[in-house]
């Protein structure tokens, strides 16, 4: 089995924030794309219904670390304009990640499922 992570992250926009949203989502995924370990990262929007949701792909735990540190400037300006109502994790993340997800998320928002059986074609 692969140590590939999969994220994903179901936000609700904050009202009046749209556009700030859309903004600092598009510019976290520049800044992630030039210099963050992600394989892939993926962003849907209703905006009638002011939802969002990021899916991000990892190779494994020490990528997920090594975004976090790139990237917590980005994470925190779009954590502005918005708030996660569930973040899901496939995969087996390590103690370390893990612990960093739990602190985030205390109070139930946070689902850790660990592999069963598949295949990636990259």
């Amino acid at each position: 089995m692969s140590e590939q992570m999969l994220f994903r992250n179901v936000m609700g926009i904050t009202p009046g924030s749209l556009d700030p949203f859309r903004k600092a989502v598009k510019e976290a995924i520049e800044f992630v794309e030039r210099n963050a370990p992600q394989l892939m990262v993926r962003t849907y929007i209703d905006e009638r219904q002011m939802r969002a949701v990021s899916f991000q792909l990892y190779r494994n735990s020490q990528d997920v670390l090594r975004h976090w540190e790139l990237s917590d400037p980005y994470i925190r300006n779009v954590g502005g304009n918005c708030t996660v109502e569930s973040f899901e994790v496939y995969g087996e993340p390590s103690e370390e990640v893990l612990a960093g997800l739990v602190r985030v998320f205390p109070d139930g928002r946070l689902c850790v499922m660990g592999p069963l059986a598949g295949f990636s074609r990259f």
